[in-house]
This record gives structure tokens, C-alpha cells and sequence, in this order.
């Protein structure tokens, strides 16, 4: 129906790293870091606007033809979801 949104595997070894070692070991492992975070926030981003778009879409359709509004409801909730992850990961820094 919509789009899934994962989480890339880079953050998930940045982590392990941190956990490992209680802190980064280089400056090195901060930027991969910190440019995974950013990589990680824009993916669910893009992934978020495009099911609003999809869901937009439906909305302009005959409501014959449109899905329920259970699915559209649903949907709504899961980039509600998304988004308050997002502002999470976001306050974290």
C-alpha cells in the first residue's frame, strides 16, 4: 500500500560502537555518526511525504473508488508515528 521506512544499518554499528566504548573513538566515527543520524531523519522524511501525497490522492478520488477511512486513518497514524520519532531522534542531540 504505502511505502516502508527502515532503519539504515549504519546507525545500528554507530550504536554498538558507542556501546562498546562508552563514547566515539575518533572524529572519524563522530561524523559517520552524526551523518548517519542525518541520513536516518531525511529517509523518514521523504518516506513520510510521499505517503501524504499518496494519501492526498486518494482523498481526490470518488469516494466509491477511495479506501476506507479506517486505511486512510491508520495511515495518518503511522506518519504521526514517524514524525514523533523523528522529533525524538532530534531532541536526543
Amino acid at each position: 500500500m504505502l511505502r516502508g521506512i527502515l532503519l539504515p544499518s549504519v546507525i545500528g554499528i554507530n550504536k554498538k560502537r558507542m556501546a562498546e566504548y562508552g563514547k566515539y573513538k575518533s572524529i572519524q566515527e563522530l561524523l559517520e555518526a552524526k551523518q548517519g543520524a542525518h541520513n536516518y531523519c531525511r529517509h523518514q522524511l521523504q518516506g513520510v511525504v510521499e505517503n501524504i501525497q499518496k494519501l492526498r490522492r486518494q482523498l481526490e478520488k470518488p469516494k466509491s473508488k477511495r479506501w476506507n477511512i479506517y486505511s486512510i486513518g491508520n495511515e495518518l497514524i503511522h506518519n504521526q508515528v514517524l514524525l514523533n520519532e523523528i522529533v525524538k531522534h532530534l531532541e536526543k542531540k
